[in-house]
């Protein structure tokens, strides 16, 4: 009040910015205006409110899916054996509620039921794997553990964490709704990034991935809400009548104007038509609302979403790319970034795990010999650069034929054996390695007696190490 005083009778106050700048008349620089603004922390969001959004608002739902959905499209490209006992396991679609549920709610747990001769909630001993049952999901409201349940010994390399899950089973009808498992049975699939004072707050647990952008999608809401109001509202209908004050303080007169409204709506009902009085005592006229902006304040708070997210318009919004030139090309590739770095730190392990798993049951006999596998490219060539693509391996690998540096039969095993073109393929160390040095390199065969030890060991070392560069750039290919 003192400020606002001072300000009124022009006298200069002390309050002001820490770089001097203030203006006494308009009162900007003022603690008032700038310093006193601080942060409004967002509430942490509930599970109730959580579930909600998922089940009831599109547009949450598809931020905690879609980067799941694309990092598994394809899921990976391996032995078809192994493809194969993954669908009968229905590993995918697993691994894909996991992370949907461990970005929702902050976590999840996929738990490994195995037939090992050992209880669950004893460490796995892969040697005694005979089969793998099942792999179940467990999102964060379903898993406990207590301080006993953490590791102690500081020589693990997960000290501090939990070595025992407690499951509680949605399910009341079985006869063990709790059980306990151990840590090597199940992977834990996280949320997003939290700090650990901020975790230790959750209860060791991350943030969901709606969370940070509960305030975005809020105003969103906020804007669809108010546009429906707009459009309800679109044209309104005004209808003059003499003496209508009067008719509204008279007993029975409210009753007479609803009628003869009545009777106007009627009319214009059955004879696209409105019956007035001639004597100019009424008058019926419609008014439009202005909707000019209201699509720029749409893609504006839109916008906030994509940047709060990361999720590119073109794919949260299925969205036209804007611009006279844009192609969405950028977005799309800065989007690919993200979803490559969601499945090399959250997807990645996972599969590794269930792997180790998988290959280690007794009793499954169709195992494949070659057990290595990669993510599909996120993006699929068309015709015409596939074309291209396949003309310049070509090119590539008959170099390297004729040099002899490669086997003619291995090079179209790796390219086509497996059922379709494999551009990345990998191709055994050939076993003389002579054919790899050229004329340029002859000289580094041919050892001169005369020479001494010393220059006999530079001539080894770059041999080896022209070798090693051949090799690696063949390999590469």
């Amino acid at each position: 009040m003192k400020r606002f005083f001072n300000f009124l009778s022009g006298q200069r106050t002390d309050d002001k910015k820490t770089d001097n700048w203030s203006n006494y008349r308009t009162n900007f620089g003022d603690n008032s205006r700038t310093n006193s603004t601080t942060v409004s922390p967002t509430p942490h969001l509930p599970d109730p409110i959580l579930t909600e959004l998922y089940n009831s608002n599109g547009i949450a739902k598809r931020i905690v899916n879609i980067v799941v959905e694309d990092a598994l499209r394809d899921f990976i490209r391996c032995d078809d054996a192994i493809l194969k006992e993954s669908k009968r396991l229905k590993f995918k679609q697993k691994l894909n509620d996991a992370c949907c549920f461990g970005r929702l709610y902050g976590g999840s747990l996929i738990v490994a039921f195995m037939d090992d001769g050992l209880e669950i909630n004893k460490p796995v001993n892969l040697k005694s794997i005979n089969k793998i049952i099942s792999f179940r999901i467990f999102d964060r409201r379903q898993i406990q553990w207590t301080t006993e349940d953490l590791c102690q010994d500081y020589l693990k390399e997960y000290y501090g964490e939990p070595e025992y899950y407690t499951i509680t089973s949605l399910n009341s009808f079985i006869e063990k709704p709790f059980f306990k498992v151990h840590r090597s049975r199940c992977f834990l699939i996280n949320g997003d990034l939290t700090d650990p004072f901020e975790k230790t707050k959750n209860g060791g647990w991350d943030n969901s991935s709606l969370q940070v952008c509960y305030n975005a999608l809020r105003n969103y809401g906020i804007i669809a809400i108010a546009s429906t109001e707009i459009v309800q509202d679109f044209v309104q209908v005004i209808m003059k009548m003499n003496g209508l004050a009067e008719k509204l303080s008279t007993q029975g007169g409210d009753a007479e104007i609803l009628k003869r409204m009545e009777h106007i709506d009627l009319s214009r009902s059955i004879a696209n038509a409105i019956l007035l009085d001639g004597d100019g005592s009424e008058d019926y006229e419609k008014k439009s609302s202005s909707v000019a902006g209201l699509s720029d304040l749409w893609d504006r708070f839109s916008e906030t979403i994509c940047g709060v997210t990361g999720i590119p318009a073109t794919k949260l919004f299925g969205r036209s790319p804007a611009g006279l030139n844009s192609t969405g090309t950028s977005d799309l590739n800065n989007w690919y970034d993200i979803v490559r770095g969601y499945r090399t730190d959250q997807i990645e392990p996972v599969i590794t795990w269930a792997l180790e798993l998988i290959k280690n049951q007794s009793e499954w006999k169709a195992k494949p010999l070659n057990w290595e596998w990669e993510f599909p490219p996120l993006t699929s060539p068309s015709d015409v650069e596939l074309s291209k693509i396949k003309k310049e391996q070509a090119e590539i690998d008959c170099m390297y034929i004729d040099r002899g540096a490669i086997d003619p039969i291995e090079c179209w095993q790796e390219r086509f054996g497996q059922g379709s073109f494999q551009i990345n393929i990998k191709l055994s160390k050939p076993e003389n390695d002579t054919l790899l040095i050229d004329e340029d390199n002859k000289d580094l065969l041919s050892t001169d007696g005369e020479e001494s030890s010393k220059k006999e060991k530079e001539k080894k070392a770059k041999t080896e190490k022209v070798l090693d560069e051949l090799y690696e750039k063949v390999k590469g290919k």
